[in-house]
């Protein structure tokens, strides 16, 4: 019995990981948890009109490859899991290898850092998707 596997994510990596980018800086970023909950919302604030929440690293990656919050995966479609897992893969490798803003570190120990801003998460989601193309480009030569 031969089992190949894949070492590194293919396909649309980057794309997801500039999305998860803009959709950060659109609509605001959490250190943790998913989306926010917004407690004491009365259905005529911003997520509520738009379906928009502010999110985590992971929130937002969810967001770019479902094109909606997606709090659980269970229904996802086969590709669209393969391309979120390739994204979160790729970005947490990134993290650890190369890292950003100064840290070394796991998504989630990464994202959690205190001092730790919008800003910061946006350029490393854009570094890790430049890397992400720089490695393909690479890769295909």
């Amino acid at each position: 019995m031969t089992t190949t596997i894949a070492a590194l994510p293919t396909g649309n990596t980057d794309i997801i990981l500039d999305r998860a980018a803009s959709y950060l800086a659109r609509h605001g970023w959490l250190p943790s948890g998913l989306y926010d909950a917004h407690d004491g919302c009365t259905r005529k604030c911003v997520c509520h009109r738009t379906g928009a929440y502010p999110a985590s690293i992971i929130g937002a990656i969810r967001y770019a490859v479902f094109g909606q919050p997606r709090w659980y995966l269970d229904l996802a479609d086969g590709q669209a899991l393969h391309d979120y897992t390739a994204a979160v893969e790729w970005l947490n490798t990134y993290l650890i290898a190369t890292g950003h803003a100064g840290l070394h570190a796991p998504i989630f120990a990464w994202q959690t850092t205190p001092g730790r801003t919008v800003v910061d998460v946006c350029a490393a989601l854009h570094a890790a998707a430049g890397a992400y193309r720089h490695h393909t480009l690479r890769r295909a030569a």
